[in-house]
Order: structure tokens, then C-alpha cells, then sequence
């Protein structure tokens, strides 16, 4: 009897053994990680003060100033640039536009690191007098907390509606210039800063990018 109930306990042994490892063994398997696409916000993502952000992909950023700030600073003589690797804000310091006494210190529209300088820009400031140099990057910026600062940006719908108030209060702030502010079609005109006394660009100044 002694032998038989060796051999049922052994047998029972190997066969609980067996239905273990069967169960653990895919513990001991790679699974393959799947990996979930991420979305790539697109277009453009203008702040208050006038830059705009283009998502290129999900961590680098074209930055650059927008139509209207070109318009109403004029020609542009320098173009003050922060160094490749600097780390910029949101809201922070990003460039700075100079033209004989009068300069305009813009702000980054994004936080991160400056990964690249446009030099044929900065060298020759003329070509944002080209046409499409609304969208002629000046940074491009490795960003640190996108998805959280685009939600501060305006874009679509909302900056359609935004950019023609903006118009509408330039009419109105300039209303009793001896000049058109406006070129026909309704657009500002594209060198308007050329024809401000220092008065006037003052309070533009102050009033859109204050």
C-alpha cells in the first residue's frame, strides 16, 4: 500500500507541476509593446502679441511673427535673434526688430529649446518684404510643454474672428491719420510702420503688443 501511495503522490506532483508551468509560462514571453499613433496638431497657432507657431512634428516647432506685426513695424534694418540652444518661454523674450530709433521686442509664442536661427533672415531682414513672408519662420524651437501651450494660442474659427478685430481697432485707433490704413481689398497695408510718426507707433506699440 506504502508503495502505491508513493506513486499516486509523486504522480500527483508532476501533474501539478505541469499545469504551473503551464500557466506561467506566457509570464516569461515578450510581449510586443503596441505602440498608439500620436496625433499631429496642424496649422497655425497665433499668440496675442502677434508670433505664430506651425507644428511641424510633434517636437519641433517653426515660430515667427505674423502679418500685421510686419506690417506695422515697416522695413526692418537688424533683427535680434537668441543663440541655437537657448532655452526661450512662452510669453518670454524671442526677438527683437530694430529700425533706425524704433525697436520691437517680440515674444515666443512656445517654450523650448532654440534648435535652429533662420541666418538668411536675420543677415538680410529684405526678404520678409517677399510675398508669403507672413509664414517665414525665424526660430525653430524643440518645444517642452506643447500640448499644454497650444491651448493658450488662438487658431481656426477664433483667430479669423480675432485678426479682424484686430483690424478693426487699428481703424479705429488711427482714425484721424492723413493716411489710408487700409489698402484696397481691406487689407492693412503691408509697410504701414513707414508712414507712423513716433507718436502713432507709440501708441500702436502699446495698444497691440503692449
Amino acid at each position: 500500500m506504502s508503495i502505491i501511495a508513493a506513486i499516486l503522490f509523486f504522480g500527483a506532483v508532476m501533474i501539478i507541476g505541469l499545469l504551473v508551468k503551464r500557466k506561467t509560462a506566457p509570464l516569461t514571453e515578450k510581449v510586443p509593446i503596441q505602440k498608439k499613433d500620436v496625433p499631429v496638431l496642424k496649422g497655425i497657432f497665433v499668440h496675442p502679441s502677434h508670433t505664430w507657431a506651425e507644428v511641424v512634428e510633434p517636437d519641433l516647432v517653426n515660430v515667427g511673427m505674423d502679418k500685421f506685426a510686419k506690417s506695422m513695424f515697416g522695413s526692418i534694418n537688424k533683427i535680434g535673434v537668441p543663440e541655437k540652444g537657448q532655452t526661450i518661454h512662452q510669453g518670454g523674450k524671442a526677438w527683437t526688430l530694430r529700425k533706425d530709433g524704433r525697436q520691437l521686442t517680440q515674444v515666443s509664442p512656445v517654450s523650448g529649446e532654440v534648435v535652429e536661427v533662420n541666418q538668411d533672415l536675420v543677415g538680410n531682414p529684405q526678404l520678409l518684404e517677399k510675398k508669403g513672408a507672413d509664414r517665414t519662420w525665424m526660430l525653430k524651437i524643440k518645444p517642452s510643454k506643447l500640448k499644454r501651450e497650444l491651448q493658450n494660442l488662438l487658431h481656426g474659427n477664433v483667430l479669423s474672428r480675432w485678426n479682424q478685430a484686430v483690424k478693426e481697432q487699428l481703424v479705429a485707433t488711427l482714425s484721424m491719420s492723413q493716411f489710408p490704413v487700409l489698402q484696397e481689398g481691406g487689407e492693412i497695408k503691408p509697410d504701414l510702420g513707414d508712414e507712423l510718426t513716433s507718436e502713432q507707433w507709440e501708441r500702436v506699440s502699446k495698444e497691440f503688443f503692449g
